[in-house]
């Protein structure tokens, strides 16, 4: 069994058919005992359906720019601005 925190973790793979056969088992398990992750599954099915009838909005002017020089800086092993990446 899986935890309700667990199966949000796995959310995004799962509504994408991405997820492991053996972790659909287990998050589709879940959902059969779990009403409020039905309606947390449904509700996030939903925003995607909606959200992907939304029109595509202009990039900001010179946003496309800025991008594009960050981009270059990353090439060259710097972060945006010249900057040098954080480590991790």
């Amino acid at each position: 069994m899986i935890t309700c925190r667990q199966m949000i973790e796995l959310l995004i793979d799962y509504v994408s058919g991405e997820l492991q056969p053996d972790h659909k088992a287990l998050v589709e398990k879940h959902l059969h005992r779990c009403p409020p992750c039905v309606a947390y599954v449904e509700t996030y099915q939903l925003t995607i359906r909606i959200t992907r009838q939304l029109p595509a909005a202009p990039i900001p002017k010179g946003l496309h720019e800025k991008l594009l020089a960050c981009l270059q800086e990353l090439k060259k092993g710097k972060g945006c601005g010249g900057e040098e990446p954080e480590e991790k």
